[in-house]
């Protein structure tokens, strides 16, 4: 069995910039919501725009459960980090109980957003990702597991700032 992968729009576009969305696809199921897929069109490379045509390679989420929507918006105020409708929906997919989905996304606010919930296990930065797909090429400093695991522990310290814990 395939493992399971969730991605952000600004992944899949640096996926396809790099030319390496399609080895990803291989090594995963890839899931997306439909919010993400419509902010996922195109990509720019080298002063041209390209349109990103990824349908038939994924799995669409069309139905997020409004409760679970409106527990990340209201977590996301809580914590004051600002996430976009794409991530507010991936994150409030993680809710739902498929148990060995992953997020994969390099935008900081959601990454603390999700440690902030307590979800950081359902989360992965692109490097682990790719490099479990047996991808070892150099990527851009945002892709990395160091600014991943960061993000984490900020999210970590938002929760104890932010929750009552007791």
């Amino acid at each position: 069995m395939r493992k399971l992968l969730l991605l952000d729009a600004d992944v899949i576009i640096d996926l396809h910039v790099l030319g390496i969305f399609e080895k990803l696809a291989k090594a995963y199921e890839i899931f997306v919501t439909i919010e993400v897929l419509r902010e996922a069109r195109y990509y720019k490379k080298a002063g041209k725009k390209y349109p990103i045509h990824i349908e038939g390679k994924i799995t669409v989420i069309k139905n997020v459960q409004l409760d679970s929507l409106n527990k990340v918006m209201a977590e996301a105020r809580e914590a004051r980090l600002a996430i976009d409708q794409g991530e507010a929906t991936s994150i409030a997919y993680l809710l739902q109980p498929e148990e060995d989905l992953r997020l994969c996304t390099f935008d900081k606010a959601a990454i603390k957003l999700i440690s902030y919930m307590g979800l950081g296990e359902k989360s992965v930065s692109l490097e682990k990702a790719l490099k479990s797909a047996g991808h070892h090429r150099k990527l851009y400093p945002r892709h990395l597991e160091n600014e991943f695991k960061n993000c984490i522990k900020d999210g970590k310290a938002l929760r104890i700032q932010f929750k009552n814990l007791m």
